[in-house]
């Protein structure tokens, strides 16, 4: 009955059929037995430049068919590529539901641990490399064309002697909404509930309260307090 529930879901998303292989391929080769039969990873156009390190998915009694989707063509407007995946050894965690558009690339680090809240969502373009650590709390959306970088890939020598480290962890809290065009750097953390305008380069802790609308110039850091976000309640009445 179970595997007859999963065929008619395969069916219904019949576009996924080309490249069903491939997520076969990849839930078996990252996930234990019991969870990759499910498919909770879908791939669409994937290009596996690296397979080490190891993925985990922290929701093992809700685990079902395509909670996890890669590459999937969300927005027209930008090329419909897919996505480009390499991890050199490092941990991602997915806490639960999961959704990365088209045209975008996750590269991940030797030692580098990463973490999706439940609930992620990024359109397309959105590009995450990991050296160091990102972690992502739930209901976290990213607009178009964003960047999360935790180094520099390379460091910078001290006059006074040594180096700097050139790379540092980003936390980004619960029921963030980022507008399109943002990047996000190393030594970021972000309060829960805030929204982040587009255009936005963030490479510090931002000190505001939740419910804030976050931007670069520091006239609007803290731009209108309580306002976020709700993602189940966001549709405009033209």
């Amino acid at each position: 009955m179970e595997l007859l529930l999963l065929l008619k879901r395969v069916w219904r998303e019949r576009r996924i059929l080309r490249y069903i292989l491939h997520s076969v391929f990849f839930n078996f080769h990252y996930l234990p037995f019991h969870e990759a039969v499910k498919l909770p990873i879908l791939l669409y156009k994937p290009k596996l430049l690296k397979l080490k390190g190891t993925i985990k998915i922290k929701q093992e009694d809700k685990i079902g068919f395509g909670m996890i989707r890669l590459g999937f063509p969300e927005v027209s407007l930008y090329p419909n590529t897919g996505i480009v995946f390499e991890n050199y050894e490092g941990t991602i965690v997915f806490k639960g539901q999961c959704c990365i558009g088209n045209n975008s690339y996750l590269s991940i680090g030797a030692k580098a641990i990463v973490e999706f809240g439940n609930r992620f969502s990024a359109t397309t373009t959105f590009r995450l490399t990991s050296y160091d650590k990102i972690i992502i709390a739930d209901c976290v959306t990213f607009g178009w064309d964003a960047l999360v970088l935790d180094t520099d890939f390379h460091k910078l020598t001290k006059l006074s002697g040594g180096y700097n480290k050139g790379h540092a962890s980003i936390y980004i809290g619960s029921n963030n909404w980022f507008g399109n065009g943002c990047r996000i750097l190393k030594r970021t953390r972000t309060p829960d509930y805030c929204v982040i305008q587009s255009g936005t380069m963030l490479s510090i802790p931002v000190v505001a309260p939740i419910y804030s609308v976050i931007g670069n110039d520091s006239d609007i850091v803290v731009k209108a307090t309580g306002l976020w976000r709700n993602i189940d309640d966001d549709k405009i009445d033209y």
